[in-house]
């Protein structure tokens, strides 16, 4: 029998560090080491999407984009993700295709003006056109063993889930070892694990529960204030 424990630690500023830690239970003998394996690291370049995506009662959140936005000079930075229409979008578009949080709604129905932007999306319209920046991505796939560790530290900012550090130990820094040009860093931001791009607790249950994590990450943090 193996059990897993997810414990969050709050932070003086609100935040929150996430262990991701799975252990054998006393009595379950010893399992045999088996190195813990990684693809080479794959890249979705920076990119230009237009989306066109019209309400539809037929499918759950169809009558709202489903995205949390803050305001930067480049444009409307997309967050977090929830059920609506730019996830079933995502659902039927390719990997590289999709949104993820960090892209950029840089304009809205032809207008590129932040304020035009912000009144159009709060405007109940039936069809809205988006034209988003796709921030450069890396994709990392780990297989783990029953009972391996991560080797991870994860943080919650603003509903952002970052990489907060690299423990000695555990498929991470195996990882780290085997591609020394594409390290999981800290600071890195997680979005996406296995599909699941909507909801950090999600994607944290994912990376304790797969064998194999197909994960998504982005460099830096978001610097901006919600709006």
């Amino acid at each position: 029998m193996h059990c897993c424990c997810l414990s969050a630690e709050s932070q003086p500023d609100g935040d929150q560090v996430i262990n991701v830690i799975t252990f054998d239970s006393p009595s379950s003998p010893p399992a045999a080491e088996v190195a813990p394996t990684s693809t080479p690291t794959s890249i979705f370049v920076q990119r230009m999407l237009t989306l066109q995506l019209k309400k539809d009662a037929t499918i759950e959140g169809g009558s709202k984009l489903g995205v949390t936005v803050i305001r930067a000079e480049s444009g409307l930075v997309i967050t977090t993700l929830e059920n609506g229409l730019v996830e079933n979008y995502n659902n039927h578009a390719a990997p590289e295709q999709r949104i993820y949080p960090g892209d950029r709604i840089v304009a809205v129905s032809g207008s590129s003006d932040l304020d035009a932007i912000v009144q159009i999306l709060r405007e109940p319209v039936e069809v809205w056109t988006l034209d988003v920046q796709s921030m450069c991505t890396r994709e990392v796939v780990l297989t783990k063993q029953d009972g391996a560790e991560m080797g991870l530290l994860l943080g919650l900012r603003s509903g952002v889930l970052t990489v907060s550090g690299v423990k000695d130990s555990g498929i991470t820094p195996e990882h780290n070892k085997a591609n020394p040009d594409a390290p999981i860093k800290a600071g890195m931001r997680i979005v996406a694990v296995n599909d699941i791009r909507a909801g950090a607790w999600k994607m944290v249950q994912e990376m304790k529960e797969a064998t194999t994590l197909r994960i998504l990450l982005r460099e830096g943090m978001l610097l901006a204030s919600p709006r």
